[in-house]
């Protein structure tokens, strides 16, 4: 067997006139990085016809090759618009019938919208030249719409997984003053004088917009409480950042004598350097950090199926789409509104507390860390 392989050694180093700096070589140059190549876009098409409602012309372009291994990109657009004068009179069609029909965008409305004290028309033009205000029995004007209600109304590019611009209209309501009830997810606020946290009563009800066929809040947890201890202010930061929180809550700890052991401030991660210029006050090795997250699910909710109210920008770019398939005019509309929309689905995501914690004042009191995060944990309702 020894025989066998050292036979075979002896053909892979004795082969003639090939040395071993030259294998290195041979070697290194199929491990190369492989040449850069440069991004190409084809040359723009032919202009289209000028259309006469919009006194516009369009052209297009596609791409060759994207930019491989370092190579360079592209630049400019695969769009481009021109204005122009066409020669034909622009012929709006009467869509509307009977209804009303917004100036701008030609969306048809029924007549009891008009002049009802909502904005229903992007350009106001249906609360125009009102003598008498026809108001909703009950004042909507105090309540906000519901969270989240603008990013359900977005498209959804599957080819890019990215948001597209909106599909639905969140801003339109039908008339109707519909409200959720937000019993149970509301602000966490803070007492000093009673030291507890505790929600506030002022976000009670949101307006649900004309397409959102159900809408219901709910403060579930979908994982179990965890937590995370750091005994200095710089390894927390690196941490919350290596995990790109989307936001997160920050409670800064104790003040001068008599103070509780926790005081809660809200800080939002878009804030790094206000973040980390309000560790910096606790940056002594007095003060641990306790970090605690758990993923929830705060409404779920369901879209209209029928009789959907579009948004009044996509609404306009499908009227101005030609009847005549153009290529590049309709994949520039898949572009900008996506390939799918949104027909339900729930909202929520990261939920994420920070505790500044008095090592000193926690020893004295008997209190560990655990029992910090059970307790916090409890307030919110989330078992731990």
């Amino acid at each position: 067997m020894f025989a066998v392989v050292f036979f075979i050694l002896s053909l892979m180093t004795c082969q003639p006139g090939v040395t071993a700096q030259e294998k290195v070589n041979q070697r290194v140059r199929r491990a190369a990085t492989p040449a850069a190549v440069t991004c190409q876009l084809s040359n723009w098409s032919e202009w289209t016809d000028c259309f006469p409602c919009q006194d516009k012309k369009y052209r297009h372009r596609s791409l060759l090759q994207p930019n491989k291994f370092g190579g360079t990109i592209c630049s400019g657009d695969i769009w481009d618009q021109a204005s122009c004068s066409s020669s034909t009179t622009c012929v709006r069609q009467a869509q509307c019938g009977q209804d009303f029909q917004c100036k701008e965008t030609g969306r048809c409305l029924k007549r009891h919208l008009v002049c009802n004290g909502d904005q229903d028309c992007l350009d106001g033009s249906d609360e125009d030249d009102c003598e008498d205000v026809r108001a909703i029995d009950e004042d909507c004007s105090q309540y906000e719409p519901i969270p989240g209600s603008q990013k359900a109304a977005l498209g959804y590019n599957i080819l890019t997984q990215e948001d597209a611009q909106s599909v639905y209209d969140a801003s339109y309501y039908g008339g109707q003053c519909e409200t959720v009830y937000n019993g149970e997810w509301r602000e966490l606020r803070y007492d000093s004088t009673c030291e507890r946290l505790y929600y506030g009563d002022d976000e009670k009800y949101f307006r649900k917009p004309y397409n959102f066929l159900k809408y219901h809040f709910e403060a579930l947890a979908d994982t179990g409480i965890s937590s995370e201890f750091y005994d200095n202010a710089n390894d927390l930061l690196s941490k919350v950042k290596k995990d790109k929180s989307d936001s997160f809550g920050v409670t800064i700890g104790i003040g001068p004598a008599g103070s509780p052991l926790l005081v809660g401030v809200g800080v939002s991660h878009s804030q790094d350097t206000s973040f980390l210029n309000e560790l910096n006050k606790y940056n002594e090795k007095k003060f641990i950090f306790t970090r605690i997250f758990t993923k929830v699910q705060t409404a779920h909710f369901k879209m209209r199926k029928d009789d959907i109210m579009l948004d009044e920008g996509m609404l306009q770019s499908l009227m101005e789409l030609p009847d005549q398939y153009n290529y590049g005019m309709y994949a520039k509309f898949i572009n900008d509104y996506g390939t799918h929309y949104i027909t339900s689905g729930s909202m929520g995501g990261i939920y994420e507390y920070i505790l500044v914690i008095d090592k000193a004042k926690m020893e004295s009191l008997g209190i560990t860390s655990r029992d910090i995060t059970t307790c916090f944990g409890g307030s919110l309702g989330i078992q731990y």
